[in-house]
Formats: C-alpha cells, structure tokens, sequence
C-alpha cells in the first residue's frame, strides 16, 4: 500500500483496496493495454492515421503537419488565408476538413518545422510518444512513486490526446516542468512558462501567481524567454506571420465562441461552453466565464500569498488554469494530470482527508464520461471545480489570509482601494 505519513491535522480514513499500489499499477496498465488495443485494431481497419487507401485521417495533427510544411518551404502566408489553408490540407488528407485558420502564435511553428521534415505518420508518431514520455516523466518527478506513471498512461484525456495527436501532453508537461523548478530553479522554471506561450489561453493566470508570490526571477524569465522565441519566429519566418495573427484569432474566436452548429458547444470543456451548451445566450455565457476568471484569479491570488505548503499552491495553479480560458477541448484536459499529480504529492506527504478517495474516484468516473461521450459533454468544469475543491480543503492558510485583510480596519472606500494598490506596485517596485 501507498506509504502515507498522516499530518495531526488530518484524519486517517481507511484507505480503499483500489489506492494500494500494486492495484494503481495493474488497473492503470490493463486500461492503458486495452486503449492500445484498441488503436492497433482501429489503424488496422483504416479508422486511424491512414484510411483503407493509405490517406491521412484528418484530425488535430493535420493542420499542424501542414503549418509546419508551409513554414519550411516559406510559404508561411497560406496558413493566414482560409481558401488557400483548407485547399492545401485537402491536398494531404482530402475531404472532411475542420480547421479554416490558424490561430496558433508563429513560436508554435519552431517546433512543427523540424517534424514536418519527416513523413507525415512518422511525425504523428513521434510527436505523440515524446510529448506523451515528457508528461509521464513531469508527472512521476512530482509524485516520484511508480503507480503515476500507470495512472498517466490509464486518463481517458492523455488517450483522447493521443487519438488525435493534440497537444494537451506538451501544455501538461510545460506547465508540471515550471511549477515542479519553481522553488529551486526559478530561472528554468520562468523558461518554461515561457515556452508554454505558444498557448497562451493557459497561461493568463501565471503572472498573478508569480507576482503573488514574489517570485520575480521566473517573472523575469518568462518574459524574456517568450521574447527570444517570438523574435526568433520573427528572424526564421518574418513579420508577417504576427502581423497577421491578431486577424487570425479574431476569426477563430468568431467560429470557435459565436457560431451555434448543433453539436458545437459540448466540445468546449469550459463555463463558456457549459452555458452555451444548456441553450444559454452568448451574453450570459460570457458573463458567466468572466465571474469564474475572476474568481479563479481572486484564489489563486489569496492561495500564493499565503504561506500554504507548495504542492497545493502548484495544484491550485494548474487546475485554475485550465478553466479560466472559455476555450478548452477534451484533449487540453489532458493537462490535468499535474494538478492531480500535485495534491496526491501532498496527500502523500500529509496524509488523505475523509472523503477524499471516494471523490477521486468519481472524478475518474467523470473523466471516463467526457470521452465515452465523444468529447463533447462539458463535463469538465465541474471535474475541474470538484478537484479544486479537493485541494483548497487541505489548507486553509489561505482562506485565514483573505479574512485577515478584510478585517483591517475600514476607511473610505476610495482610500483603501488606493492603499492595496500603492502596496501593490511598491512591492514590484522594492523587488
């Protein structure tokens, strides 16, 4: 069975027969043996990479093999023009395409250049293995107990990624890789997050919590990290790909958040989503999204400055992240891993809260759904919600800071306001 020190402030529930780790380990390798199983039978009836005449199965991949083609042979301005991007991905993979732009910061074309050289099912390959090997190798160095690298290997979100070699692993492992340096390394760590720009939906809430937290080396490092990628984009693809970008991405959202096709909304894990899959308005959706942000932030705030333990500042962090954005699909949630991997590190260090196995549980059951569904039941939200409420219970530090600062004595509204945020920018000003 798992080895767990119990802290005084926690109880010592049974633990259940399924936490042992000879039990993680089998059910985690049979289900992952099963998903391979299952893609070994799916690639050899012509339902996966390649279909029964050896073309390209469309999916996430695609476009990101073609960008990266485009971008080798310069002709990086196609991917910023609708007609001509859908013509050259039906010229790989035929009828049947999704994606009109391409919405992704020119950065991300660094790292699909080099795998566009290689054939197209060779770089599906390697893409999926490394960024699938990254995340288990992120995800055991914080737990460091072998059960992990099953349970990374069993989500349903790390399978739903590698179907459709999206990137949910490489967010996952950029994200774990930062927070897990963060407090020894705190250059590598900034370098990281910085690296993890070429999404930069998931990363809204970082600065918050690097300032919070006074951890001005990573802010630093971040920046000129995301700096030095977007110019050597500049210096390898020109200008012109970020002059166009801001176009891109208004498209995208235009498509992605406004437009209402009957089985759109359920793809996008996020309130957002949720609202606008429960016949909700666009207005009330965006509303909703902004009071969750919002929220999000206000936690993760309250949980840096506090002097709660790490791993649960790291957990609150990434779980937040992902829900900030009204943008998530299924094979992002495969990011949630490191929150997950995060509270079991503290659970291994401090003991397990009543109840907290039997949530677990269903969070898995949750997690099962969302894919059996397709992906497009948004789930997610109250997956990620019921996870965060897992890690907030654990330490309460943070929610005695929040009532320590509103108990100071009152004063004029507008005098208190500018208060916090004199304090505010001569903390960044003294750092």
């Amino acid at each position: 069975m798992l080895s767990i020190r119990v802290d005084s402030n926690f109880g010592s529930p049974r633990m259940l027969g399924i936490f042992a780790s000879w039990s993680l380990q089998a059910y985690g390798y049979i289900i992952a043996a099963l998903y391979a199983a299952l893609l070994l039978g799916l690639f050899r009836r012509g339902f996966w990479l390649l279909d029964a005449g050896g073309v390209p199965i469309y999916t996430d991949f695609t476009q990101w093999w073609v960008a990266g083609r485009q971008a080798l042979n310069g002709q990086t301005a196609s991917l910023y023009d609708p007609t001509e991007f859908i013509k050259i991905q039906e010229a790989l993979a035929g009828s049947g395409v999704i994606y009109a732009t391409w919405p992704y910061p020119p950065t991300f074309l660094l790292i699909l250049a080099p795998l566009a050289t290689l054939p197209y099912v060779t770089a599906f390959l390697i893409w999926d293995l490394l960024t699938l090997a990254s995340c288990v190798a992120t995800v055991f160095f914080i737990v460091r107990r072998l059960p992990a690298i099953a349970l990374v290997l069993a989500c349903p979100f790390t399978a739903w990624n590698f179907v459709g070699g999206q990137n949910g692993c490489l967010t996952a492992s950029l994200f774990g890789a930062a927070l897990l340096l963060l407090e020894r390394r705190p250059v590598l760590a900034g370098a990281f997050f910085g690296c993890l720009t070429y999404k930069p939906q998931f990363g809204i809430l970082v600065p918050l919590a690097l300032v919070a937290s006074r951890q001005w080396r990573a802010l630093v490092s971040a920046g000129v990290t995301a700096a030095f990628l977007a110019s050597a984009s500049i210096a390898v693809f020109g200008i012109d790909v970020w002059a166009a970008l801001p176009q891109q991405l208004l498209a995208q959202t235009s498509i992605t958040l406004f437009v209402d096709p009957d089985i759109h909304w359920g793809l996008l894990q996020t309130v957002y989503g949720l609202v606008r899959y429960l016949n909700g308005s666009a207005v009330l959706a965006w509303l909703a999204q902004a009071v969750t942000t919002v929220g999000l932030a206000t936690i993760v705030w309250l949980v840096w400055r506090s002097e709660g333990r790490f791993p649960l500042k790291a957990a609150t962090l990434s779980a937040a992240a992902l829900m900030a954005s009204p943008w998530a699909s299924a094979a992002d949630m495969a990011a949630m891993v490191i929150p997950a991997a995060f509270l079991v590190a503290d659970q291994i260090r401090c003991g397990a809260l009543r109840g907290e196995q039997t949530i677990m549980l269903g969070l898995v059951a949750a997690s099962f759904a969302v894919i059996l569904a397709g992906g497009r039941m948004p789930i997610g939200p109250f997956v990620i919600i019921a996870l965060l409420s897992l890690i907030l219970r654990r330490d309460r530090s943070w929610w005695k800071a929040r009532v320590a600062f509103s108990s100071r004595p009152a004063g004029p509204l507008l005098g208190r306001s500018w208060t916090h945020v004199t304090t505010f920018f001569r903390a960044l000003l003294s750092a």
